[in-house]
């Protein structure tokens, strides 16, 4: 088959639901600090937080939606030129019964008693950085986009995708009062728009874990999660500015082999990674004979059956806005999926030459620009170029349109199974009421 063409069309309504009347917002005015507090757990001490009045008004999700949380919370929120705190003070009547059950980096915070937000730094409703903690001060983070819709690691269709690492800094203290968290953001490892004063969506979480309580600062209904933005509060009076960041991450390879007589055989290799922040909301990638060694290993997977296998991306290069790229149905049709780059239908590696990719927020709209370039592996893999562009306008109440083009362009020496291949594709979701969402693609190969 030389063309595949691909509609799908989700309907997720409540029809008796679409006229309910959804939670109040809660907000929250955030003033700006000459210097951020101390980062070190100890939030009632600190005097920068002693100046904050703190919001404690946390309504329960489960297990009795709507009541006010069994334990107080203490939320406070500042922010600095450089960098946004945020700090929770937990309090307990019963310390010794705070359960940690885990402290590696993203791991599930379900089972431990812990922290959460969310910051909606566009107020659309649809995207958002996420960060938490546990009461051992385990660093957890992930990238929304599209509302959640996609799973928990980003495939098509978006989601959260738990493997993006931002660099933020997190610390915990444990007392007889309970225990206390303090974050500190800094504003370049999230995108925001350029505005000189915002508004951004959030939401913060606490759960008692021995409770099996969930309890949130603007309140959810049961059936949702802190990923639910169109219920998110918000924080009032933001005046971050205009921040530049600028990675660069070079690396150098060596090896020197003793071959007897004949002396030593030398080699070596060097390349680096480039991230700049064009805008605050823009962000360009760069990079130049890629090295993926430094990657976290994938999870073991185990195929009962014929079809393929996905696994998350976690190379850094492709993490930021991921959800951008994506189109389709999750692990069903795939339009573009970067973990096919890099890698031949064998599995074997297949060295990248460079490339670059531009994404974010530009005139109004989020822009998606890549270019990747592979090199030949002889016996395996023809010299291969794999473009993709993609734009996608938010539009209120949840929705929004979009469009793909996916190029792969394999080298004219290229094997007998090997073919360029060209794919388009456009989608849209639309949002009715509060509840209601109807979601959509068109593509053709």
């Amino acid at each position: 088959m030389n063309r595949i063409t691909g509609i799908g069309v989700l309907l997720a309504c409540m029809p008796l639901a679409l006229f309910a009347q959804p939670p109040e917002h809660s907000a929250m005015p955030v003033e700006p600090v000459d210097q951020g507090p101390v980062l070190d757990g100890d939030v009632l001490n600190d005097p920068v937080w002693a100046g904050v009045t703190p919001s404690d008004h946390f309504t329960q999700n489960t297990p009795n939606e709507g009541q006010p949380a069994s334990q107080r919370t203490e939320l406070r929120v500042v922010y600095t030129k450089k960098a946004i705190f945020v700090s929770f003070v937990c309090f307990d009547d019963d310390p010794e019964a705070i359960i940690v059950s885990d402290a590696r980096r993203d791991s599930d915070l379900d089972d431990s008693d812990s922290v959460k937000f969310i910051f909606d730094t566009y107020s659309d409703e649809q995207n958002g950085f996420v960060f938490g903690t546990n009461a051992a001060g385990m660093e957890y983070d992930g990238q929304l986009s599209k509302a959640g819709d996609g799973g928990t690691f980003g495939f098509a269709g978006g989601g959260f995708n738990r493997n993006w690492d931002g660099v933020w800094e997190v610390k915990t203290q444990v007392g007889d009062y309970g225990w206390s968290a303090e974050f500190r953001i800094p504003l370049k490892t999230i995108r925001y728009p350029s505005e000189d004063v915002q508004d951004w969506g959030a939401n913060f979480e606490r759960r008692i874990q021995r409770r099996h309580e969930v309890s949130y600062w603007s309140p959810l209904e049961r059936q949702y999660d802190i990923m639910r933005l169109a219920d998110a509060g918000t924080l009032m009076g933001l005046e971050v500015g205009s921040q530049r960041n600028l990675q660069f991450t070079p690396y150098v390879l060596g090896e020197v082999n003793d071959v007897g007589d004949n002396g030593t055989d030398t080699d070596g290799d060097f390349g680096f990674d480039i991230k700049y922040s064009i805008t605050p909301s823009l962000t360009l990638d760069l990079t130049y004979n890629t090295d993926f060694a430094q990657v976290e290993a994938d999870e073991l997977q185990i195929s009962l059956d014929r079809f393929n296998l996905f696994f998350p991306e976690k190379r850094p290069f492709f993490l930021e806005n991921s959800g951008l790229f994506t189109v389709g149905r999750a692990q069903q049709v795939e339009l573009f999926f970067s973990r096919r780059i890099g890698l031949s239908g064998d599995g074997e590696i297949i060295p990248i030459n460079g490339g670059a990719r531009l994404s974010g927020g530009l005139w109004g709209a989020n822009v998606g620009l890549m270019y990747m370039q592979t090199d030949e592996l002889d016996g395996v893999a023809s010299s291969t170029g794999f473009a993709v562009a993609r734009v996608n306008k938010e539009l209120p109440n949840r929705s929004s349109i979009g469009a793909v083009i996916v190029d792969k362009s394999v080298d004219e020496t290229g094997f007998e199974d090997e073919n360029d291949n060209q794919t388009w594709g456009v989608d849209g979701r639309w949002g009715i009421g509060d509840y209601g969402l109807v979601t959509g693609y068109v593509a053709q190969t």
